[in-house]
């Protein structure tokens, strides 16, 4: 890239952002433990926070929580986007683009999916801990102890235990949407490739590390765990797309501005190509 446009930071996912939701996760949660705090049996607890999924206030929270989030990820990337354009030869067209793009269809749609999502998977939470304290449970009672014994340890415990599933979620849905919103955008500009970029720590999974700076293309996500030879297997997956994961799109705005030869994954496999080879692609 050039040197103007060789900041990286423009199209990294918002700490502030992952902060911001894991922090309003953590106080839904709270009020879930709240809502049980004077419930003195397992199944008190349970039934409460089915009633709290099914309650219609409830429903209207988390579409509230939804669309905050995604309204903020949606400023964050359009600013992204700007960035891009004051560095590019394109500057007028992503300009231009950015001004239409709340009349797109495509655009509109993805925010909906996106609201709909997040608004789905808070609605779930009270559920998913009613599902845990069922397994935690019927876990300990195989071991002798009493279902009254274990209520006051659910008490202690899950309000713990919560915390890093609200970090880890916050993380995942900031960074799908991120990825979400960037690839709709490059669609309507019409922008095919992006390098795979990794926050370049010792935290990067295995399978990620081989594909910093790796130029994929967006009809076409690879499978980093099948080119790592993982055990694992999660499938084909973009930049950010995967949970837990840090790494992010950078959209090759101007091929002009990327340097070659360049790790390109193609046909199902990383090969290294020349400018020349690439074209022939693009």
């Amino acid at each position: 890239m050039n040197k103007k446009n060789n900041d990286l930071s423009v199209w990294k996912t918002s700490k502030r952002l992952e902060r911001n939701y894991e922090k309003i996760l953590k106080v839904i949660q709270n009020q879930f433990f709240q809502a049980i705090s004077n419930k003195n049996n397992a199944n008190e607890m349970i039934n409460m926070l089915k009633v709290i999924s099914r309650q219609h206030s409830f429903e209207t929270y988390c579409q509230e929580i939804a669309l905050k989030m995604v309204t903020s990820v949606y400023q964050k990337t359009e600013g992204n986007w700007r960035k891009a354009a004051e560095q590019n030869t394109k500057g007028r067209e992503i300009y231009e683009a950015l001004k239409k793009e709340k009349q797109n269809v495509l655009m509109e749609n993805v925010i909906q999916k996106l609201i709909e999502q997040n608004a789905t998977l808070i609605k779930t939470l009270p559920l998913d801990i009613a599902s845990d304290i069922t397994k935690y449970i019927e876990k300990e009672t195989t071991k002798g102890r009493r279902a009254e014994e274990l209520v006051q340890e659910i008490k202690i415990k899950f309000p713990e235990k919560t915390k890093a599933n609200a970090k880890c979620i916050a993380r995942t849905e900031i960074s799908k949407a991120q990825s979400a919103l960037t690839k709709t955008r490059a669609e309507i500009l019409n922008i095919q490739w992006y390098i795979w970029r990794t926050s370049q720590d010792e935290r990067v999974r295995n399978a990620h590390k081989h594909m910093e700076g790796v130029l994929v293309s967006w009809k076409d996500p690879p499978s980093p765990e099948q080119l790592s030879k993982s055990k694992y297997q999660y499938g084909k997956y973009h930049a950010g797309e995967i949970f837990n994961c840090r790494c992010y799109a950078e959209p090759i705005v101007d091929i002009h501005f990327v340097k070659f030869p360049r790790k390109v994954y193609y046909n199902g496999r990383i090969v290294r190509m020349t400018k020349a080879e690439f074209l022939t692609l693009s």
